[in-house]
């Protein structure tokens, strides 16, 4: 029953705050070394969330398909290899026509951001969600189901577990 040998880093950070420019502290260390570990310098590792951490986010964000915002959030601590302490379970639920709730919400803010989506953001699967899917999937060469599932969540930067 040794289970504290010290050596499994992967799990020493699973809170996942939201960091952005101007934070501080163990979490943006961590940031620093996990961008640095990917190739993209955020200078010194000193704990604090300054502009050249920024620009590392900003790139590190551009290659692995993120939305650029320079803010880290789940998606972007998923990305570096960190697994956040939440319910992963119905973390990517199967959407499909007529679907409602939080995931719908969470899939129209996406599609919008990425300019595929103009309706209204109100947690319901409705024709107009349905055709930016398509035509997501369609840029993405996924299967033009209208359904989004695991695949359609990875595309869109969405870390299913």
């Amino acid at each position: 029953m040794n289970r504290h040998h010290g050596h499994d880093h992967s799990h020493d950070y699973p809170i996942c705050s939201v960091l952005r420019e101007g934070s501080t502290g163990h979490e943006v260390m961590k940031l620093q070394e996990l961008l640095r570990a990917s190739g993209n310098s955020p200078g010194k590792i000193d704990g604090i969330f300054g502009p050249m951490t920024k620009t590392a986010v900003l790139s590190f964000q551009a290659k692995n398909n993120l939305v650029q915002d320079g803010i880290v959030g789940k998606n972007t601590w998923s990305a570096l290899g960190v697994h956040c302490g939440s319910s992963p379970s119905d973390h990517c639920p199967t959407l499909y026509e007529w679907t409602t709730g939080p995931a719908v919400i969470n899939l129209q803010g996406i599609l919008k951001q990425r300019g595929f989506y103009t309706g209204m953001i109100d947690g319901v699967f409705g024709p107009i969600t349905k055709t930016a899917v398509l035509s997501f999937q369609s840029s993405m060469g996924l299967v033009q189901d209208g359904i989004v599932g695991s695949k359609t969540w990875s595309a869109l930067g969405v870390h299913c577990f």
